[in-house]
């Protein structure tokens, strides 16, 4: 029942327009506890807003009529600060006379006036500060009102700051007059701030005059000089300097710059700038400085920690754009990340610092430091900086460690630069503790900046200076002087009972370098994947052979080892441990060479076969050079050819004086460089993956010299596998050529057909050249080989492997014949000999073939010409890849090379991470196997007193007899460019010896050498030959000088005909009979007769089972009176 208060129990009727139930308690169709839920929020959201605006509203008046009653206050105090003044401040400065303040008090209540309502964006406040500056400036200068001490330093830099506001803010009106009187007004306040004018406020102050345009000249230099009398200036001076400018403007700052204030700003200076703003601090400090202060402490550290950080992104040694400071930072610097190149200024601002004097003043020693092995904190800092010029001026390095090695041009002391910093290395805890322990050298490595102690970073600054010093007397020491048994004179070498020491200390540092190469890399423990894991190789390098391993995506990430860069050694600034590795490659090498001739050292001193299971080393090292396969294989992918690298290098060199083509040739030198950079990155990785084969490579005496020559034929088989699809045997590599397709779409016949040759007796050489000169690297393959007579008949005959050993042997014959002798053909020999009857590339052989075209009245640079020597040099690579597929097949071969020049092949293959430093480098031993008697006649001027060095009349100028015979010619070349006028002195003559042993050994012969080490390197890989010496390699090329085994000979010996063995095992009596004479007779008689049979008088180092082809007998009729004979085959 309803109930009412009416009465009336009858419920009265609802109508409901809204559509909204009227109870809104009660559920309805669509509705939810949510949507109520959401409706409270939304409510209370608006009611937020709404007071939100409310009190924004209030905010707003607040702020605004704060802001009003500001103006008016400041406008109050504007016009009372005017008629203080007179009314002629607020006339941009009130052009005119003024007069000084009546006091100081009164002079200092008017700036704090000022600076109650003073704004830089305040039109006629500017005006107003160089109005009270003006007036300032005359109050200071009367006797009575000198305005100073400390309340007015801090009222000056109150004035400073208001200045650079003014500068900053974009305030405008204000004419150049007033704008020049602003700068005087803003150097005079800061001229006057004193030591209150922090290192803030200093670059606050230059970033605001570095960001000005227009500015009038007079009162700008004004304003830069201006703080300089304060310390904390320098700071802000940085930031000018980090910025191209006008040399005009450098030469003004020159004459007021403290230098060494200047230098420990920059040295307490955060170094997280740009390289860019790096480059122009190095270039700009460089000109302030100058040469005479280059021996500062405070200098050189700046010098060293700037160089040092752009070590790895500035080509110092590219040639400069010729472009002005701002063009070439905006055209190039702005444009171009890595390879940064140098305009003209900085070319010559940073060349600058490669001065002899100074330089030879940097390690500055005494006796009381040579004595205790000790040496000072001035001359650790120096050596590090020595070390960071011979970093970035790799082609200086020679000169800049000749320069350190002659040492200070006045001393009181005789002490040798070399004996000083041994002395000082050995006794570094560095040092011994390496030589105790090898497996101590990654905890000494890998210290990181923050980490290092500056102990170690000392102790390995002072290991690197003389290393390099030692790299560089190695090569203009002789063998007696490095002895010690040069008589009556002082040898500077160290002692010859130190050196196994150091050689100890190398070895177990080397070895760590190589073989630890995954964990200094940071690419993590390697040695699950070296052994051949191809899967990972194809994973890292994205390549790989698709028929064995599944291809897979490349993943680039922040780890990955083609993307990191190379290790600091223990946090030095700009040296790495790719530099550190190649300079101890190199250096190890030249200690091993002086070992192999004189023998100073004990036998095994070299072998670190403790280090390895020797067991699983040729397989080992075997699976890591197929992995190898896939590295090269990419690098085939990324680069260019090496020549083809080498021109773009040679035109590209940055002498553009635009600014378009001065940047699109940065950026062609960019890329040259990003792609060596992930050369040199793939190479990291690969040391990684294949640490044996990286010791094999670049330090192979530590491995026995039979071990490696296994590894060497292991490898050729590898080679011979992979290229003839696993058919090694010459006949069975025919066969399947026959029925296989090729990619070429040649048939079979056509493939075959280019390694079979009709060659004329006499004329081998000159036939080879033309039939199988295009083949390139297949002649790796086996070739078969036709005798035809002087009327194109063939001779009889099946070449079993004797007739192409007979080919090759008369080729070699006709092209390393020293007199010119190629058969019928007649010409300039390509190859000359010593006195000792070694070979070598004939020096003179191009600039003869020029000489005798001049004759004919052709120029060298005419086509004809060009094409000639191109030919010549053609058949200078055949003859390399004649020696190249003797070697690939064993064939021994009776010809003898220059040490030095077989030295050239050793070199060429190392993939050190520092091919400047690892590879050949000319030195006057050497130059006694070329040229006995100039290797004397430099001996006598390097040994000579120093007032009789003049006498000898010697210029930086040699002389080259070139030209056919009985036409003859002298050319003049110089050593240096302007060699002719410099004449070799006493400080210049180790230069002098230095740059005519590198002419004589390598630069005059460097086209022939570079030509016929192109051939070997396309038949054997340099690589390979990297694991051998110059004596080793003449073993692999004519065989062992061991006496003739005839056991071994006998026991490898095959059989034919009537001397064959038959089923009871015994011999043929004359076959006995010949073997029983044999054994009889001396080694030398033997020798004559293995020559007899396979043109050489020394076996195989491995044995005669590696003799190739076999040492056969055979019957060859009825006839007793016949004399044995040897043939190829039958």
């Amino acid at each position: 029942m309803y109930q009412t208060f009416s009465g009336s129990s009858r419920r009265p009727r609802q109508i409901n327009l809204s559509g909204r139930p009227s109870n809104p308690f009660a559920s309805a169709p669509g509705t939810s506890t949510t949507n109520a839920v959401a409706t409270a929020a939304q409510d209370r959201l608006a009611r937020q807003q709404q007071r939100d605006r409310v009190q924004a509203s209030a905010k707003i008046q607040r702020t605004w009529r704060g802001h009003s009653a500001r103006r008016r206050t400041f406008g109050v105090w504007r016009r009372v600060w005017d008629d203080l003044e007179g009314n002629g401040s607020s006339k941009q400065g009130g052009r005119g006379e003024v007069e000084g303040y009546g006091s100081e008090e009164e002079s200092l209540r008017q700036l704090r006036r000022l600076m109650l309502f003073y704004s830089p964006k305040q039109e006629g406040d500017v005006g107003r500060l160089v109005w009270f500056g003006g007036r300032q400036v005359v109050t200071s200068s009367h006797p009575g009102t000198s305005c100073e001490g400390r309340q007015w330093m801090g009222a000056y830099l109150r004035v400073a700051r208001a200045c650079v506001a003014a500068l900053r803010s974009s305030w405008g009106g204000v004419d150049e007059e007033t704008f020049g009187r602003l700068l005087d007004t803003l150097a005079f306040a800061a001229r006057r701030s004193g030591e209150v004018f922090t290192e803030q406020d200093a670059i606050a102050y230059y970033e605001a005059l570095t960001a000005l345009k227009d500015a009038p000249s007079q009162p700008l230099q004004s304003a830069l000089l201006a703080p300089l009398g304060s310390p904390q200036a320098y700071a802000g001076l940085a930031v000018l300097l980090a910025r191209p400018l006008d040399p005009a403007m450098l030469n003004f700052l020159r004459s007021s710059i403290n230098t060494s204030a200047l230098c420990s700003a920059l040295t307490q200076s955060p170094s997280q700038q740009p390289p860019r703003s790096r480059l122009w601090l190095l270039g700009n400090l460089v000109c302030l400085a100058g040469p005479a202060r280059s021996t500062s402490p405070s200098y050189t550290t700046a010098v060293a920690r700037l160089l040092g950080s752009l070590a790895e992104t500035v080509d110092f040694d590219s040639s400069p754009l010729d472009l002005d400071n701002s063009s070439f930072d905006r055209d190039v610097l702005a444009k171009v990340s890595t390879g940064l190149p140098l305009n003209t200024f900085l070319h010559t601002q940073i060349t600058g610092l490669i001065d002899q004097n100074s330089i030879r003043n940097l390690l500055v020693r005494d006796q009381r430091a040579s004595s205790t092995g000790a040496v000072g904190q001035d001359a650790q800092l120096l050596a590090g900086y020595a070390l960071t010029l011979l970093r970035c001026f790799p082609r200086k390095a020679d000169d800049i460690r000749m320069w350190l090695y002659l040492g200070p041009t006045h001393t009181s002391t005789d002490i040798g630069a070399t004996r000083y910093f041994w002395s000082a290395a050995r006794s570094t805890t560095v040092l011994q503790t390496i030589s105790r322990n090898s497996r101590a050298v990654i905890g000494l490595l890998k210290s990181s900046q923050a980490q290092a102690a500056a102990q170690q970073q000392n102790d390995w600054t002072v290991i690197l200076v003389f290393l390099e010093l030692y790299t560089f007397l190695l090569k203009i020491m002789d063998d007696e002087e490095f002895m010690g048994t040069v008589d009556g004179k002082r040898s500077s070498a160290i002692p010859i009972t130190d050196v196994a020491e150091l050689v100890t200390f190398l070895k177990n540092l080397g070895f760590t370098l190589y073989f630890n190469a995954a964990e200094l890399n940071g690419t993590g423990d390697a040695s699950a994947t070296y052994a051949g894991d191809q899967r990972s190789l194809a994973r890292h390098f994205g390549g790989g052979n698709s028929t064995s391993v599944a291809a897979e995506p490349v993943i680039k990430s922040s780890g990955d080892a083609t993307t990191a860069k190379p290790l600091t050694l223990a946090g030095l600034p700009g040296l790495t441990i790719d530099y550190l590795k190649g300079l101890v490659t190199g250096l190890l090498r030249a200690i091993y060479e002086r070992d192999s001739r004189r023998h100073f050292l004990p036998r095994n001193h070299w072998l670190m076969t403790e280090r390895f299971d020797m067991t699983a080393f040729i397989p080992g090292v075997v699976a890591e050079e197929e992995s190898r396969h896939l590295v090269q294989d990419q690098e085939d992918q990324d680069g260019q050819d090496p020549e083809e690298d080498e021109e773009n290098e040679n035109s590209e060199r940055f002498g553009g004086s635009g600014g378009g083509g001065g940047y699109m040739a940065a950026l062609r030198m960019q890329e040259h460089r990003e792609r060596q950079q992930r050369k040199a990155s793939r190479r990291r990785y690969l040391e990684s993956v294949a640490p044996r084969l990286e010791i094999l490579q670049n330090m192979p005496f530590f491995i026995p010299f039979t071990t490696r020559v296994e590894i060497f034929r292991q490898f050729v088989r590898l080679d011979q596998e992979k290229r003839r699809n696993g058919h090694v045997d010459p006949d069975l590599w025919r066969q399947s050529m026959m029925f296989a397709p090729h990619p070429s779409g040649q048939g079979g016949m056509q493939m075959l057909a280019r390694h079979h040759a009709k060659i004329r007796r006499k004329n081998e050489f000159r036939d080879a050249f033309e039939q199988f000169f295009q083949l390139g690297a297949d002649l790796k393959e086996p070739i078969q080989i036709t005798f035809v007579d002087e009327f194109d008949i063939a001779e009889a005959g099946i070449d079993g492997g004797g007739v192409t050993k007979e080919f090759l042997t008369s080729v070699i014959t006709q092209a390393f014949d020293p007199v010119g002798k190629r058969g019928e053909e007649e010409g300039e020999p390509f190859f000359a000999e010593t006195e000792g009857h070694w070979l070598h590339p004939t020096p003179t052989a191009v600039e003869d073939l020029k000489s005798k075209f001049r004759g004919m009245g052709l120029r060298d640079e005419s086509p004809g010409v060009r094409a000639e020597v191109r030919e010549l040099l053609k058949q200078f690579e055949f003859a390399g890849r004649v020696i190249g597929k003797c070697l690939y097949e064993g064939i021994l071969v009776d010809v003898s090379f220059a040490g030095y020049f077989l030295k050239k092949w050793a070199l060429t293959g190392g993939v050190g991470a520092a091919p400047r430093e690892s590879g050949y480098r000319a030195n006057i031993n050497d130059l006694k196997q070329l040229d006995d008697g100039l290797y004397r006649g430099l001996l006598a001027l390097k040994n000579a007193p120093a007032e009789q060095v003049e006498d000898f009349g010697l210029t930086f100028v040699v002389d080259d007899l070139v030209g056919p015979e009985g036409h003859k010619e002298v050319i003049e070349r110089e050593l240096v460019p302007g060699g002719a006028n410099m004449g070799v002195t006493a400080e210049n003559r180790l230069f002098y010896i230095n740059r005519m042993s590198w002419y004589r050994l390598q630069g005059q012969s460097a086209s022939q050498t570079s030509a016929f080490l192109k051939g070997l390197g396309s038949i054997v890989q340099p690589s390979w030959m990297s694991m051998f010496n110059q004596s080793e390699l003449q073993t692999l090329i004519g065989g062992a000088s061991a006496d003739i085994d005839v056991a071994d000979l006998r026991r490898n010996t095959l059989y034919g005909g009537t001397y064959q063995i038959g089923d009871d095992g015994r011999e043929h009596p004359s076959v006995a009979l010949f073997w029983r004479v044999m054994g009889s007779i001396p080694d030398e008689e033997r020798r004559k007769v293995l020559k007899f049979v396979t043109s050489t008088p020394r076996g195989p180092l491995l044995g005669f089972g590696q003799l190739n082809p076999r040492f056969s007998i055979r019957d060859s009729g009825q006839d007793e009176g016949r004399f044995p004979t040897t043939i190829a085959d039958v």
